[in-house]
């Protein structure tokens, strides 16, 4: 009985106690982003391949035994709008270099004169070397002219001189690298509870030693008891043996 006692209460001793975790996971995650910064514009002037108008030697007569006021030289060629004439010369004696129209230089030959630069899209006066680039308003006839005022010299020297057709000029963006911009983020994600069983141990060891205690007086009672049974039937056998002793 004893036995089913302590059994019932170690039974009702186990207690569990449910518990809940939560499982996290953090994620930090990153997402890249590009810009394009438009820093300005840049404008380019681009030719085709220059075609030859004159390349090689060249004289500029003197105006000795003349009564004229200079001698011209003079090379030719025809333009169309948007060309470039560009080249460059040496003498070995001062003179003056113009590109005009044709229709200007004839009327400097009509006057008696030898050229004014306001007639001319580029020129310069009485030097030895010239590096020439320009743009040609109109199309047309045009002529590269060297001009001698000397009346003792020849001017001697080298002429070089391109016309490039279909010029354009082009605008372009100018944009910048691309620049990586990182922003980053965290997720987190939680997972469903999960129930973990403990065991009370603390309450299970104190009932314990209640189920022990309540055996040990139980067991106390008993001797008791079982003793003062023994003591009365020894009391009671006494007396009829002094009773029989006495012839009672």
């Amino acid at each position: 009985m004893v036995l089913l006692v302590l059994a019932a209460l170690c039974l009702l001793a186990l207690t569990t106690d449910s518990s809940y975790s939560r499982a996290s996971s953090s994620i930090n995650s990153e997402q890249i982003a590009t810009n394009t910064v438009v820093l300005g514009t840049t404008v380019s002037t681009s030719k085709s391949l220059p075609q030859v108008i004159f390349k090689g030697p060249f004289t500029v007569l003197s105006t000795t035994g003349t009564n004229l006021p200079c001698e011209f030289w003079a090379s030719n060629f025809t333009a169309a709008l948007g060309d470039y004439v560009s080249g460059n010369f040496t003498s070995d004696n001062p003179v003056n270099f113009f590109v005009v129209q044709q229709t200007k230089y004839e009327d400097w030959l009509k006057a008696g004169t030898c050229g004014t630069p306001e007639d001319a899209i580029t020129s310069q006066l009485i030097t030895t070397s010239y590096s020439f680039d320009a743009a040609l308003p109109n199309p047309g006839s045009w002529l590269i002219v060297l001009v001698n005022t000397s009346n003792a010299k020849n001017a001697d020297g080298y002429l070089v001189a391109y016309l490039s057709t279909l010029g354009y000029t082009v605008t372009e963006l100018m944009t910048s690298t691309i620049i990586p911009t990182i922003m980053r983020g965290t997720t987190t994600t939680t997972a469903q509870p999960t129930s973990i069983v403990s065991f009370q141990f603390a309450p299970v060891i104190a009932i314990l030693g209640i189920v022990v205690g309540t055996a040990v007086g139980l067991v106390a009672i008993l001797m008791v008891s079982r003793r003062r049974r023994t003591e009365n039937n020894t009391g009671t056998s006494g007396k009829r043996s002094v009773y029989a002793a006495a012839g009672c």
